[in-house]
């Protein structure tokens, strides 16, 4: 296991310390000022272009497409802020926590942990981790993309895993 300091010199190991990974929400939030955005921009449009007659909502098909889009954008961004998803990673131990629900993975219960593409293709950069459990047919993936500190979030997936990790290209059952 690799060792990490804190700002006080002292050493911890990943076990010591419990690492939380929140869901990322951003692009909600660039998706919504974008169309917000446009909706402006098109009502200014639309006034200065005819002058006696501001469009309602239930005229202009454009206006109603762009708010439908604004409004779905924010009742899924109320959505996944009320959900909470997150990931903690505590010494041998994943947590997968949401308002809704909650999950375990212990090291004890994982056959191998795939890092990377599946085919052994190579790639730029690692998109998903796949974990398969001893008692599962399905394996969990956690999409590194969806996670803020996605980076920082490999590299503790691939400290947590150790010897589990198998090669891209290597299939679990070829493991055994």
């Amino acid at each position: 296991m690799v060792d990490r300091s804190n700002s006080l010199g002292t050493l911890y190991n990943m076990d010591d310390e419990k690492h939380i990974y929140r869901a990322r929400l951003d692009f909600l939030y660039q998706s919504i000022a974008l169309y917000a955005a446009t909706l402006l921009l098109y009502l200014v449009v639309r006034s200065i272009i005819e002058w006696q007659s501001f469009p309602t909502l239930w005229q202009d098909p454009l206006l109603l497409l762009l708010s439908a889009i604004t409004l779905l954008g924010v009742i899924a961004l109320l959505y996944n802020l009320f959900m909470r998803r997150q990931i903690e990673i505590e010494g041998d131990t994943i947590f997968f926590t949401s308002r809704a629900r909650s999950r375990k993975i212990a090291r004890s219960d994982v056959a191998s942990v795939q890092i990377g593409p599946p085919d052994g293709r190579a790639v730029q950069r690692v998109r998903s981790v796949r974990i398969r459990l001893k008692t599962e047919r399905r394996p969990v993936r956690i999409r590194l993309a969806n996670f803020e500190q996605s980076h920082k979030l490999l590299d503790d997936l691939r400290e947590w895993a150790g010897p589990l990790a198998a090669s891209r290209g290597a299939r679990p059952e070829q493991l055994s």
